[in-house]
């Protein structure tokens, strides 16, 4: 999991997350879930929401201004959901 990652998950969900909560979305330690949602809060990229009671969390609105996912954009310009052979594909030539 890094940033990029996480903040898209968050977007996609829209969902508030406290540092427990994303690292159990990707199933990471709470260490790397902390130092994610700090890395949001700091990059002025993400525009968020945050609530401080009763416990601490985190939404993402937007990521650099988009409202979208990336996956919600290919979809839309493709006009149908993507095959998972070709997201699969996709995933594994980023790492």
């Amino acid at each position: 999991m890094n940033t990029q990652e996480a903040a898209e998950r968050m977007l996609e969900t829209g969902l508030f997350y406290t540092e427990l909560l994303i690292a159990r979305e990707f199933g990471e330690s709470t260490k790397n879930g902390i130092c994610c949602l700090k890395s949001i809060r700091n990059n002025k990229r993400y525009t968020i929401i945050e609530e401080q009671h009763p416990v601490k969390k985190v939404k993402v609105i937007a990521i650099d201004g988009r409202r979208v996912t990336i996956k919600q954009l290919q979809n839309t310009a493709l006009l149908f959901k993507r095959p998972n052979l070709l997201v699969q594909e996709s995933n594994h030539g980023n790492r």
